[in-house]
């Protein structure tokens, strides 16, 4: 028995088992491994007996899964030159604080969904979705590292058109929970036992890899007419980028991409591209509007705006999106702005962190506008980290034909965060049945299809020219018709369902 063992082989189980799921995700890719860390923790949930225990192995689990899938958390915080062992030291107590959440995960199965009937095949799949969710918003949200995205390259991620990222990690926790039960029975009574809850994941994973064959995202959408793309890299150092020193040099930099791509229908700078405001480098401007409204051109850079007191991230348009302005409605704890700011700011002043201190839109945005030839094409604009909310995208992608991503991945270093965020805004395209150009300071920047299949992707640390045909698309896919959250919420509603049903059973019995 599991709980027999010493205490150090469970927690080497424990953090094993937390391993499992970051290494199934970007840049590692070994997709089969998050069936193994799904199944193994849902395993912890059938063999520890006592919440206690359960709440402390599930943290240890948390240890492993968000210390190596948020171990970028360091290398941002050396890269605004926070001390080495401070940076440490607060990485590994924001892990741990994370952490928190499968230890609390664990807990509640042991404590009130063990024992339900369906316990491994119904509420243990439905409560590992609630909790991926729980992430996307609780305490302002950390929606990374959801197990749906494991499958990015398989047809089945296609599927994602339908039933979202969260869909595709319901099916995955379902999948895990039938071969557990697999193994399970083999160890009971013999393989025999096994056969129908094997074939039967099997039969799962095959069907719905099939089905995605059958409807790609891409399904969903029209195709409308191509556009010709450039999305540009810039590669200037994070430490180097906002220093007075720099600012000619960035301005030549864009000069020249300007200069030398005088066919292409859209270009785009990425995040925060431009570190002075439009209104401080008037001749600049300028004559960027002068050249690109010339060439029916149309540009979107990333730019620092300013009204009032507030400080806004945001994309602007020039040539022919002159005058159009999208501002960042989710910013980045810790990064962009202080969560609960009277009670922290004094604390991040004492450690001598640096942090920004942007708003975020004070209104809902819409989709940027610009013109083609006379025709006016919708573009959705996101700014780095509002890629991993699949609502914030579905809300811009719907009215819009083209999905824009701007992005400073340079805070990361040479860390697996690029590669994650990536792959995050490949799900974002098949989710929405749009083409995606993506431009990062110095990686990954990409050109995709509504597929999330890249067409052109860049090297990082170095200045690149992604330049391609996309394709402007109109058309809803299901998953764009209800909010992200529809699947978890029935998910959480079926849970209370089966725990009131539960509990008035034992109750009547009792």
């Amino acid at each position: 028995m599991f709980t027999s063992k010493p205490l150090a082989v469970k927690i080497v189980v424990a953090f094993a088992i937390g391993l499992c799921i970051p290494l199934s995700l970007a840049p590692f890719n070994i997709w089969p491994l998050a069936l193994v860390g799904i199944a193994g923790f849902f395993w912890l949930q059938s063999v520890i007996d006592q919440p206690k225990v359960a709440f402390w192995l599930g943290w240890v689990v948390g240890i492993g899964f968000f210390g190596l899938g948020v171990s970028w958390v360091y290398g941002s915080m050396r890269t605004v030159d926070t001390p080495v062992a401070l940076s440490f030291l607060l990485t590994a107590a924001f892990c741990g604080a994370l952490a928190f959440l499968t230890a609390i995960q664990l807990w509640f199965h042991v404590r009130f969904l063990q024992k339900l009937k369906l316990s491994l095949l119904l509420a243990s799949p439905l409560s590992w979705l609630f909790f991926e969710w729980l992430r996307e918003w609780f305490l302002t949200g950390m929606p990374w590292l959801f197990t749906g995205y494991a499958v990015i390259d398989l047809p089945m991620a296609q599927l994602a058109a339908i039933i979202g990222v969260y869909g595709l990690s319901l099916i995955l926790a379902f999948i895990s929970a039938l071969l557990l039960l697999a193994v399970l029975r083999w160890q009971q009574t013999g393989f025999q036992s096994a056969v129908r809850p094997l074939a039967g994941s099997l039969l799962v994973l095959l069907s719905l890899n099939i089905a995605g064959l059958w409807l790609p995202a891409d399904y969903w959408t029209q195709a409308q007419s191509t556009v010709k793309v450039a999305a540009i890299q810039s590669n200037i150092a994070q430490q180097d980028k906002w220093k007075s020193s720099q600012q000619l040099a960035t301005l030549q930099f864009y000069g020249e991409q300007i200069e030398t791509l005088p066919d292409v229908d859209i270009m785009l700078w990425p995040e925060a591209a431009m570190t002075r405001r439009a209104d401080q480098i008037p001749n600049f401007m300028a004559q960027v509007q002068s050249i690109m409204s010339q060439r029916d051109q149309t540009l979107l850079t990333g730019v620092v705006t300013k009204e009032g007191p507030r400080y806004f991230n945001a994309v602007q348009g020039h040539g022919m999106a002159q005058g159009e302005e999208y501002r960042k409605q989710h910013l980045v704890p810790f990064g962009e702005y202080v969560p609960f700011d009277p009670h922290l700011r004094n604390l991040i002043g004492f450690f001598n962190i640096s942090i920004s201190g942007m708003s975020p839109a004070l209104k809902p945005q819409t989709p940027l506008v610009t013109s083609l030839k006379g025709e006016p094409i919708f573009l959705a604009p996101v700014i780095c980290y509002e890629a991993a909310y699949p609502d914030i995208v579905r809300k811009l992608a719907k009215e819009s034909q083209l999905l824009t991503t701007v992005s400073n991945d340079a805070w990361f270093g040479d860390s697996i965060a690029p590669h994650q965020h990536l792959q995050i805004t490949r799900m974002r395209s098949i989710e929405n049945g749009r083409d995606m150009a993506r431009a990062t300071q110095n990686g990954l920047s990409a050109l995709m299809n509504a597929q999330g299949k890249l067409l052109k992707v860049s090297e990082q640390f170095t200045e690149a020219q992604l330049i391609g045909e996309l394709t402007l698309r109109s058309g809803l896919t299901p998953f764009q018709r209800y909010p992200s959250a529809t699947l978890p919420i029935i998910a959480t509603i079926i849970l209370v369902i089966l725990l009131l049903r539960h509990y008035r059973y034992t109750k009547k019995y009792q």
